[in-house]
């Protein structure tokens, strides 16, 4: 008898170790490898063994063994430790319901084989109830709720952490009283409550935590759109003074044309120029009669005003644009902001070298509109075209880098918005396309 209950217990304790193992390849699909399931099977072999001779001590090399499946894919310590209280937690609990329920229904002394096979069967039966219920829980937050957050994973870390201390502790407790049945009871009911006042924390402090980052973004994005617009009122007022100067000139000119004076008219011009601040090789550049039939006062207004800019900087400026380009008016709005943080970019890595260049094309087909911005920038300049519009990137100091953050997040928002962007030979182009709506 004595030895019919070490082969069972035995037994049992390799296939809960073989539990666990499976439920780390469940909650992690990358461990998934025919080396990682040897391992797992010879640990739990060896360890069944150990736990003969020393009870719990096979635990520890379980969890020294947890570490090698991760021979090839390496996430955050954070992670890991996750992952590992998760797996044990998992197999502790559904161990301690399913050891619950057999010996409610079964004789302990008469029907021992029968109470061992139904306690594997529902062990395995509940732990793979958790981790499926976990994993489709996961992924209704994941839309709410970024879980690669460091401090969200910490968090979650910690919580799932006191709940395993909780439960070693209400079980070491039973054990030391002699108490199995009542203390499976009672830790089965305990750690359910627990449960649920610890998730409902940590949602709750989740919660408000993103909260307090979409405050400081939404600070940010304020900040930064105040910068804009009042960049935009300084265009518009030069713009403006410009324009009614200009009236007033071509009066002026036109008196001294009429005499025939044609020297004098010359050198008129050339004060005139002089006095509005403007280089005639760069004002020419807004001679292209098309940028002024844009049918679009906002993304017009946007184009001349940055190109203005630029050439006031001695920057070199060409524009390529169809005739008559007509943009919906409900994608107003969102092209003049996007292209606005474009030009700025492209502006600011100009001034980075001796000749700066920017070119403008605006590209009107039947099927799509294409807005292309290119851009010389400094020598050896290394741009990683997968980062840089990530939230924070930027390859200015002291900057913020939520702008190109914001053009990918405006392009998000609309399916027929795409963004293609290409650095080469010390160039960086960026095209937005817009397909036309039938």
């Amino acid at each position: 008898m004595i030895y019919l209950n070490t082969i069972s217990y035995q037994m049992m304790d390799f296939i809960n170790n073989i539990l666990f193992f499976l439920l780390v390849f469940i909650i992690i699909p990358q461990t998934r490898s025919k080396l990682n399931v040897i391992l797992a099977i010879v640990a739990s072999i060896t360890f069944s063994f150990i736990d003969l001779y020393h009870d719990s001590i096979g635990i520890l090399l379980l969890v020294v063994s947890y570490f090698f499946l991760f021979s090839h894919y390496k996430p955050k310590l954070i992670n890991r430790v996750l992952w590992l209280l998760l797996s044990i937690f998992t197999c502790a609990f559904s161990q301690s319901l399913a050891g619950l329920i057999s010996m409610k229904v079964f004789n302990y002394q008469q029907q021992m084989i029968s109470m061992l096979i139904t306690n594997v069967v529902l062990n395995y039966i509940f732990a793979l109830m958790i981790v499926t219920t976990g994993i489709i829980i996961y992924r209704r937050l994941s839309k709410f709720i970024n879980f690669t957050d460091p401090i969200i994973i910490t968090i979650i870390t910690s919580a799932i952490a006191i709940l395993l201390i909780g439960f070693i502790t209400f079980t070491a407790v039973s054990r030391m009283l002699d108490v199995q049945l009542e203390y499976m009871q009672t830790n089965v009911v305990l750690t359910i409550i627990i449960f649920i006042f610890i998730f409902l924390g940590t949602l709750y402090y989740i919660a408000g935590y993103l909260k307090q980052q979409r405050a400081i973004q939404e600070l940010e994005r304020i900040k930064e759109n105040n910068i804009y617009i009042k960049e935009l009122e300084e265009n518009y007022d030069e713009m403006r003074k410009f324009k009614h100067d200009y009236k007033n000139l071509l009066l002026s000119l036109s008196v001294i044309l009429k005499d025939k004076d044609d020297q004098h008219a010359s050198d008129k011009i050339d004060d005139i120029l002089k006095d509005s601040n403007i280089d005639i090789h760069d004002a020419s550049k807004l001679n292209n009669p098309n940028l002024f039939k844009i049918k679009d006062e906002l993304v017009r207004g946007i184009i001349i005003s940055k190109i203005i800019t630029a050439n006031n900087e001695n920057i070199l400026t060409s524009t390529e644009i169809s005739p008559n380009v007509n943009i919906s008016r409900s994608y107003s709005v969102t092209i003049t902001r996007i292209l606005g943080i474009l030009f700025d970019n492209a502006i600011e890595a100009c001034r980075k070298r001796q000749q700066p260049i920017l070119k403008f094309a605006l590209i009107d087909e039947a099927d799509y509109t294409e807005f292309i911005i290119l851009n010389n920038t400094a020598p050896n300049t290394k741009i990683d075209l997968n980062k840089i519009f990530s939230n924070g990137f930027s390859t200015k100091k002291n900057h913020s880098g939520i702008g190109l953050a914001n053009v990918q997040e405006l392009v998000n928002k609309k399916p027929n918005f795409f963004l293609q962007t290409k650095f080469e030979d010390d160039e960086f182009s960026v095209i937005l396309t817009i397909e036309k709506e039938n």
